[in-house]
């Protein structure tokens, strides 16, 4: 006879994540930007020169990006505030 299994009592589901504080978000993505825009052309001569066209388009598109995202962010931090 096959002994009997006995199932443990079954957890409670983790609650849903909370959505990410746009604060947050904020400072992770303008730090980003400045890490980025600092390496292109920090205070020496510019990193990715031998890059060439295409990752530098890449580069700048990514940067393009990102402040936008921070534009976005600066918005909803400022409603948030009111």
């Amino acid at each position: 006879m096959a002994p009997r299994n006995i199932a443990r009592p079954s957890t409670p589901p983790p609650p849903p994540e909370a959505p990410p504080d746009p604060a947050a978000l904020l400072e992770e993505k303008s730090t980003m930007l400045h890490s980025l825009l600092c390496y292109c052309h920090g205070n020496g001569p510019p990193q990715q020169e031998d890059a060439g066209p295409v990752h530098r388009n890449n580069v700048f598109w990514l940067a393009s990006v990102l402040a936008k995202d921070v534009v976005d962010l600066v918005q909803i931090c400022l409603k948030q505030d009111r």
